[in-house]
């Protein structure tokens, strides 16, 4: 028989760092996300274009997800990733 997991230890402290503390989630989640755009770029993996589409098709489906019942955060999130897309596009 296996062995369950336990709701203690590392996996309960993540729980409470999500529900304690989204704005630096999101934060974090942002760097995270444009240091792996930023390397695989480096790593001529994708091509700064395909990034860019890569961002647009982000920033796209946060924009169709204002039907559901956060639509402020869905937009903003938009915004955010459109800025980052022009961001790149400036840096290249």
């Amino acid at each position: 028989m296996a062995k369950k997991k336990s709701r203690n230890g590392r996996s309960g402290d993540i729980l409470v760092i999500l529900a304690s503390r989204p704005r630096a989630i999101a934060l974090a989640a942002l760097h995270i996300s444009e240091s792996l755009l930023l390397e695989l770029e480096a790593s001529e993996i994708l091509t700064a274009r395909e990034i860019r589409g890569v961002l647009k098709d982000a920033a796209a489906t946060l924009r169709n997800a204002t039907d559901q019942v956060d639509n402020r955060s869905s937009l903003v999130a938009s915004d955010i990733v459109e800025s980052m897309r022009e961001n790149f596009k400036r840096g290249r």
